[in-house]
């Protein structure tokens, strides 16, 4: 059944052995062919592309990790004290937990 709603229409570009599934599913499920493209686009996760900070994000986080290794250097000779541990290791995880949910899809 038409929607009276649907009054764009698209051109999709297929293979020809896409255009024969499709066909055929159609034929063995008594659906239109943008029915079946709508109900699969439907179903898909879309991911957005990152925020434009992402590579900023990543670079911070070598910095950290950078500035880690020289924490556990620092550690190892007796010089450095509890806060800053935490101090870098806080920033760590703020942005391990960024770059999850962008990784999962959630953006910022």
């Amino acid at each position: 059944m038409a929607d009276a709603n649907r009054t764009k229409a698209l051109l999709v570009r297929l293979t020809p052995a896409e255009s024969a599934l499709l066909k055929e599913q159609s034929a063995r499920t008594g659906r239109t062919q943008s029915d079946i493209l709508r109900s699969a686009w439907k179903k898909l996760k879309i991911i957005e592309l990152p925020p434009d900070d992402f590579a900023e994000m990543v670079i911070q986080l070598r910095r950290i990790g950078n500035n880690l290794n020289q924490v556990a250097r620092a550690i190892n000779m007796g010089e450095v004290h509890i806060l800053e541990i935490q101090t870098v290791l806080s920033e760590i995880v703020a942005i391990d937990k960024k770059l999850n949910r962008i990784l999962m899809g959630g953006g910022l």
